[in-house]
């Protein structure tokens, strides 16, 4: 269970290390839920089919069968919705919201 823990927290601080770098983008958003260190999934967003789900990540066909969910984002991708309570960088207390 450790090493699985060790894992997670390792891509964790990569993602939180990206956003750190860029400034503002879905790697450091509360919305977004990380599925490995380049993609993950916003939570904000209502479910959408599977086909959906993956178009913004360049996805247009797949051999496995993909369920519905909420819409998959790379990590640099920034919208209106972005939101940071965490504060993990100066750019922060310009995009949070109430």
């Amino acid at each position: 269970m450790t090493a699985v823990l060790a894992v997670t927290a390792r891509k964790q601080a990569i993602v939180d290390a990206f956003y750190k770098q860029h400034g503002p983008c879905c790697a450091g958003c509360d919305w977004w839920r990380w599925s490995n260190t380049v993609v993950g999934e916003c939570i904000r967003t209502a479910p959408v089919s599977g086909v959906e789900r993956l178009a913004m990540i360049g996805v247009t066909g797949s051999s496995l069968a993909i369920g519905a969910g909420h819409i998959m984002t790379r990590r640099e991708h920034f919208c209106g919705e972005f939101r940071d309570t965490d504060g993990l960088t100066d750019n922060a207390a310009l995009t949070r919201r109430p």
